[in-house]
């Protein structure tokens, strides 16, 4: 039976290299967070780099951070700085939250808060 280690994959390049020093994006991202492709690869502009190209080539219809991410083999973070770079360029955008997405109102909280109460 295979041990847990054995199925390590280290990354010959480095997180760091990936984003260019940068360990912070520029919009808030969150695993969730679905993203809309606005080109193909084959259309994106001369200077769109290999991972970008991979990051479009996945983005052909709506899809999570998280998946993405699962995807191409790197972690949510690092997707996450290429993924604001992406969206600054305007190659790539986000889909609009939902009401939902916000929460539960003040209202369903403190019904549930006095339901507890009541346990």
């Amino acid at each position: 039976m295979p041990d847990a280690a054995d199925d390590y994959v280290d990354h010959p390049i480095r997180s760091y290299v990936r984003t260019g020093g940068r360990a912070r994006p520029t919009h808030r991202l969150t695993p969730a967070t679905l993203l809309l492709g606005y080109t193909s690869p084959a259309a994106a502009p001369a200077e769109v780099g290999r991972q970008e190209r991979e990051v479009l080539s996945q983005c052909l219809g709506v899809i999570s951070m998280a998946e993405m991410a699962v995807h191409l083999g790197q972690p949510v973070s690092v997707l996450a700085v290429i993924a604001s770079d992406m969206i600054d360029a305007g190659l790539i955008g986000v889909r609009p939250d939902s009401d939902t997405a916000a929460g539960p109102s003040r209202e369903t909280l403190q019904k549930v808060l006095h339901a507890l109460n009541h346990l």
